[in-house]
């Protein structure tokens, strides 16, 4: 991802803003993401700042690539993250890795074989490791072979 670059007037330039934005917006939720009304008047009532719902719509778009350090706070401030999570790359790979993490953890099968696995051994957790990884390898496999159509 590229970085965001200033203007010296106080505005920035996103290269990959409106992935960044896309990304928390789905990921806040869930992948059932309200009209971007909804968002703007959430975003008002979280943060007490009027966020413009087409203006928001046009920085998720990338139609819009200004926007300003303060509205950078206030989308921040909203989505939980910080402000660098929008500016920095590094920021921007951690919170992304969080929030796929935290969709993980989503899936009650998912946190039910974590909390398990936190009272094995080490000779354990190397095998389950092992084992998922094959599992997982086997399953991108069937997946990548998988005439078009049919499902297994």
């Amino acid at each position: 991802m590229a970085s965001i670059s200033s203007d010296g007037n106080g505005t920035t330039e996103p290269s990959s803003l409106a992935q960044r934005l896309e990304d928390i917006i789905n990921a806040y939720y869930r992948g059932n993401r309200p009209p971007y009304s909804r968002i703007a008047e959430e975003i008002r009532q979280s943060t007490g700042r009027t966020f413009s719902a087409t203006y928001l719509w046009e920085l998720a778009t990338g139609r819009k690539r200004n926007v300003t350090r303060d509205q950078l706070r206030v989308l921040a401030e909203h989505f939980g993250v910080t402000p660098d999570y929008f500016t920095d790359e590094e920021v921007s790979e951690r919170v992304r890795r969080q929030m796929e993490f935290a969709a993980a953890l989503g899936n009650s099968k998912v946190r039910t074989l974590a909390f398990r696995a936190d009272s094995l051994s080490e000779a354990g957790l190397d095998a389950l490791l092992t084992l998922v990884n094959a599992m997982s390898d086997q399953s991108g496999s069937q997946r990548r072979h998988r005439p078009a159509g049919r499902k297994g």
